[in-house]
């Protein structure tokens, strides 16, 4: 009858053991889930917000691109010349009005 207790009580500690490891191993399985779960929504974030940077980066790139096409027209330097530092051509005189 002693060693039916002691082996019952073997059965117990192993079954235990057992238990405890599987807990303990589920517990890291899913906290590296989590963790994982966690960069992928963080990176999808990301992933959005930088293509609405894109779309205001490519616009703002047409923008100054139609700028540098006009810059090379002799006629809008010079009007963008007199406009923007006030130079003046000959027998011109400059009023600013606010």
């Amino acid at each position: 009858m002693a060693k039916k207790r002691k082996r019952v009580k073997s059965n117990f500690k192993r079954a235990f053991l057992i238990t405890v490891f599987c807990l303990v191993t589920n517990f890291f399985v899913i906290s590296y889930i989590g963790g994982t779960l966690k960069n992928v929504i963080d990176l999808k974030k990301e992933q959005q917000e930088l293509s609405g940077t894109l779309v205001d980066l490519k616009e703002k790139e047409k923008t100054l691109k139609a700028e540098v096409n006009k810059l090379q027209d002799p006629d809008y330097i010079a009007k963008y010349a007199r406009e923007k530092f006030m130079y003046s051509g000959d027998g011109e005189y400059i009023i600013r009005i606010k």
